[in-house]
C-alpha cells in the first residue's frame, strides 16, 4: 500500500496487533527476540518511537538553551519552539489555574511531557509506514495516561497540598452535615473518577475517528476502476484525503492542548484552597 493510509481495513490504523506493515512487507514483532516477552506490539513502539524522538528533542534543545544562556542570546531552530511550548503551558495554561505552583518545576515537567507525548504520538499516527499507526486512538493508552496520570496526580497533589482529611473536606463544600458527607462527598468522589475517563474518552474517539475517514479515503485511492470513474472518485479521495490530513494535523495539536488544559484544570482544583 503506497497511500499514507491505505490499509485492507480502516480500523487496522486504530487496533493494536502484533504486526507492523512495512509497504509490501509485514513485520511480525513476536519474532523480534524480546518483544512479545515484554509485550512490545505495534503501539507500544509507537509510543516508544515518540518517546525516543522527545529524548533526542529534550537534550537538543537543553543543550542549545545552555549554549543560548552563555552566549546571552535566546535559543535558535527548534530549541526556540520548545521554549515557547513550555512557557505558554507554565504561564497561559498552568498560572490561571494553579496561580500559586505553576513554577514548580514537578509539575512543570509532568504537564509539558504530558502535552509533548500525546503531540508526538497523535503525528506519528501521520507519518507513512511503518508508523502510521496511532497509540493515543487506543482507550487503553489514554485510560494509562488519564487514570495513571492525571487521576493519581489529582489524589496526590491534594493530599500533599491538604492532608488526607482536609482533603476529603475540600472534596465537599460546606453544607449541612448529612448533606454535605452523605449526598456531596460521595457525588464529588465520583465525580474525580469521571474526569479522567471523559478525558481518556475523549482523546481516544478524535483520534481514531479521524483516522478512520483518512483509512477510507486512501483505500479509494487504492481501487482499480474504470477511467471516468477514477477520473471523479478519485479526485475527490485525493482532495479529501488531504484536506483531512490538514485537519487531522491540526487536531493532533488540539486535542494534546485539551488534554493537557483540562489536567492542569483538574488538578488545580484539587491543589485550590477554595471549593
Amino acid at each position: 500500500m503506497l497511500t499514507l493510509l491505505a490499509a485492507d481495513s480502516p480500523y487496522e490504523h486504530t487496533w493494536n496487533s502484533w504486526t507492523l506493515h512495512f509497504y509490501n512487507w509485514d513485520i511480525d514483532l513476536r519474532a523480534v527476540p524480546g518483544f512479545h516477552d515484554l509485550g512490545v506490539s505495534k503501539f507500544v513502539l509507537m509510543m516508544l518511537s515518540a518517546a525516543v524522538a522527545l529524548l533526542v528533542l529534550g537534550m537538543w534543545a537543553g543543550a542549545e538553551a545552555r549554549r543560548a544562556h552563555a552566549e546571552g542570546r535566546i535559543p535558535r531552530g527548534p530549541a526556540h519552539v520548545v521554549e515557547v511550548f513550555v512557557q505558554y503551558i507554565r504561564d497561559d495554561m498552568m498560572a490561571p489555574n494553579m496561580p500559586h505552583h505553576h513554577r514548580k518545576p514537578f509539575l512543570i515537567a509532568v504537564f509539558c511531557t504530558n502535552f509533548f507525548f500525546i503531540l508526538f504520538c497523535n503525528l506519528i499516527g501521520l507519518l507513512p509506514q511503518p508508523f502510521g499507526a496511532t497509540a493515543t486512538g487506543s482507550p487503553w493508552v489514554t485510560g494509562a495516561l488519564a487514570f495513571g496520570g492525571t487521576l493519581m496526580l489529582i489524589f496526590g497533589a491534594g493530599i500533599y497540598e491538604h492532608g488526607v482529611l482536609g482533603y476529603v473536606a475540600h472534596l465537599a463544600p460546606p453544607s449541612p452535615f448529612p448533606v454535605r458527607w452523605f449526598v456531596l462527598l460521595p457525588i464529588e468522589f465520583i465525580g474525580q473518577f469521571v474526569k479522567p475517563f471523559a478525558l481518556m474518552i475523549r482523546l481516544a474517539a478524535n483520534m481514531t475517528a479521524g483516522h478512520i475517514i483518512l483509512a477510507v479515503l486512501g483505500g479509494f485511492l487504492t481501487l482499480s476502476m474504470g477511467w471516468g470513474t477514477a477520473v471523479m472518485v478519485k479526485g475527490a479521495s485525493a482532495f479529501g484525503f488531504f484536506a483531512i490530513t490538514g485537519f487531522e494535523i491540526a487536531i493532533a495539536f488540539i486535542q494534546a492542548y485539551i488534554f493537557t488544559t483540562l489536567s492542569i484544570v483538574f488538578v488545580g482544583a484539587s491543589l485550590s484552597h477554595e471549593h
